[in-house]
């Protein structure tokens, strides 16, 4: 997840002192309707996610509550965040969690969403891949980082909102490489696709699946995936990652889910073990492979550091870029 190089590492020591705890933790379900309050609309990727897990988690029965999933979209997940803050100790309220629950507080500068929820699960994550236009000079996320050394801010970049996961990934890629990029800001990373589309910019970033028709069509070329490690698709497979090329940036757009504050922990124990075993599900894994998605599943206290060194990573990238207040 975002980093420079972000690793677990820290992660995994901070929630290494509460393991004993963890594990010792009794479990009890919650009794009534579930509600998984989403902070986007109808179809974007939370929504689908969150959906796709109230899925599973009543057709595997592993959750026998009925399950309610609710849009309450606006002000960059505000909408939905707010609402849960505003529901300590509720045992039948979850909050999806997107870049967004660190990028919006930190814009705005009010406070952090990520100290305030009780954290519960990391569900999924998505690796980005970089693309230039088919005509384009670029081979290489190498001759990107050259074309910026020598002409600052000549090369651009069309995506999403400001402080959004494609400002966020260009920031990254300046700090690592000492270049200047201009990020070109749009009101959806559908919009700036479309720029990318028309020519009009050099660079685009796109999860898996969105870049997949856009390279099978020859509609966009790959230059790097910042991810760990190469993926297996044979459209993919010969991607060099940005760490191959010299350049040490990993960044994957993740989502998971979190409680309210004060939640029980027996409660939040027993969420914790329903989500590891809805992603362990056939059903799950093909979902997943369908939509060039992967899962390294975290619980709660891991799931904790996760979110907190991502949120840290943000901060640092959003200060950077002139946007952290």
């Amino acid at each position: 997840m975002f980093r420079r190089t972000f690793t677990l590492g820290s992660a995994a020591l901070c929630a290494s002192l509460y393991a004993g705890l963890a594990a010792a933790q009794d479990m009890r379900a919650p009794t009534g309707p579930i509600e998984f309050t989403v902070g986007s609309g109808a179809g974007g990727s939370p929504d689908v996610i969150m959906r796709t897990f109230a899925q599973i988690l009543s057709e595997q029965g592993l959750v026998e509550n009925p399950i309610v999933v609710q849009n309450r979209s606006g002000a960059g997940h505000s909408n939905a965040y707010n609402h849960v803050l505003g529901l300590s100790g509720d045992e039948n309220t979850l909050l999806t969690l997107a870049s967004p629950v660190f990028t919006t507080p930190i814009v705005q500068g009010t406070p952090s969403v990520i100290d305030q929820i009780t954290p519960i699960a990391l569900l999924a994550e998505s690796e980005l891949i970089v693309l230039t236009t088919p005509d384009s000079a670029f081979n290489s996320l190498q001759d990107v980082v050259a074309a910026a050394t020598e002409a600052p801010g000549r090369v651009r970049v069309a995506g999403g909102s400001s402080g959004g996961n494609d400002h966020i990934l260009t920031g990254l890629l300046e700090t690592a490489t000492g270049t200047t990029i201009t990020y070109i800001p749009h009101e959806s990373g559908s919009a700036g696709r479309a720029t990318f589309l028309g020519g009009n910019v050099e660079l685009h970033f796109a999860t898996l699946s969105e870049a997949l028709e856009l390279v099978q069509s020859g509609s966009g070329k790959p230059l790097a995936i910042f991810s760990a490690e190469r993926r297996p698709e044979e459209v993919f497979a010969n991607v060099a990652t940005a760490q191959e090329q010299g350049v040490d940036v990993v960044y994957t757009q993740f989502w998971g889910v979190g409680g309210p504050a004060n939640l029980d922990p027996a409660v939040a124990a027993w969420w914790a073990e329903k989500f590891k075993a809805a992603t362990e599900t056939a059903q799950f894994q093909t979902w997943l492979g369908e939509n060039l998605y992967r899962a390294n599943p975290l619980t709660l206290a891991d799931a904790g550091a996760y979110f907190a060194e991502g949120q840290q990573t943000f901060r640092d990238v959003l200060t950077q870029i002139g946007l952290a207040k």
